[in-house]
């Protein structure tokens, strides 16, 4: 993944709510019933998914990041690669 070319954002087939203490992103075209289609996101999950409304650079995902949360950008690279790849994987995001 070329992190300063590639530029990613959220389909618009999944809605994301917050349920009590839970952020969840939920496909629209599965089973409401399918346990393993509803996909529970973190606070810097649901703030990255919040910035993948427009088009988003890997390169600005992690500024934003790094301006909002108190991290070591070492700390972030990792982390940042495997939420865009999960996400991509489950067609939660698509590349542009």
């Amino acid at each position: 993944m070329s992190q300063h070319k590639d530029c990613f954002v959220r389909n618009s087939k999944f809605i994301f709510r917050q349920v009590v203490d839970e952020m969840i992103l939920v496909p629209l075209y599965k089973d409401v019933g399918d346990m393993d289609a509803i996909f529970t996101l973190n606070e810097v999950g649901a703030f990255l998914w919040n910035r993948l409304e427009r088009p988003i650079t890997v390169a600005e995902l992690m500024t934003d990041i790094l301006d909002f949360f108190d991290v070591k950008p070492e700390e972030v690279a990792a982390d940042l690669q495997e939420f865009l790849r999960a996400m991509e994987e489950c067609g939660a995001i698509q590349r542009r």
